[in-house]
């Protein structure tokens, strides 16, 4: 199979700088679980991502846990972001409790690589998770870009009798 090897040398020596950069944020995210990231042909012979470990061993999308795959979203939104500020003016970026599934090793992780983010761009997340709050406040406080604002419980009443 001389032609795929040919195309997974020539895809590894021209490996885009979005798939480099993704990569790179996987792998802080990730905490060193991966290394990185690259293509792999799956059965269809149709290029994939994987994600790949330090062995080289390579895991497909569908081989890693929820969490781990919304890492994988994570790394390459962020990529993508930075790609496009470096064409265009930044825009915010508004994440919705996309820690839900990460331990607390790689929310901190997260939580960094969000804070490097926020020297570009303003970065918005919410959650209603006070654990994630904690965490923020505790390795984050000290960077000066970490603002909190808690949003206050609404009493309910008793209806009239």
């Amino acid at each position: 199979n001389r032609l795929k090897s040919q195309i997974e040398r020539f895809r590894k020596e021209n490996q885009g700088p979005l798939l480099q950069k993704s990569g790179e944020v996987f792998r802080e995210i990730t905490r060193g679980s991966f290394a990185g990231l690259g293509a792999d042909f799956n059965a269809d012979d149709t290029p994939v991502l994987v994600g790949t470990r330090r062995d080289q061993s390579k895991v497909p999308v569908e081989g890693m846990s929820e969490g781990t795959c919304d890492q994988l979203y994570l790394a390459l939104r962020i990529a993508s972001l930075e790609a496009h500020f470096a064409q265009s003016d930044p825009v915010p970026f508004i994440v919705d409790d996309i820690l839900i599934q990460f331990d607390d090793a790689r929310s901190v992780a997260a939580l960094e690589v969000l804070t490097e983010l926020s020297r570009q761009t303003q970065v918005i997340m919410f959650t209603h998770h006070r654990h994630i709050v904690d965490l923020a406040n505790a390795h984050l406080a000290e960077t000066g870009a970490l603002f909190t604002q808690s949003l206050a419980k609404k009493h309910a009443t008793k209806p009239a009798v």
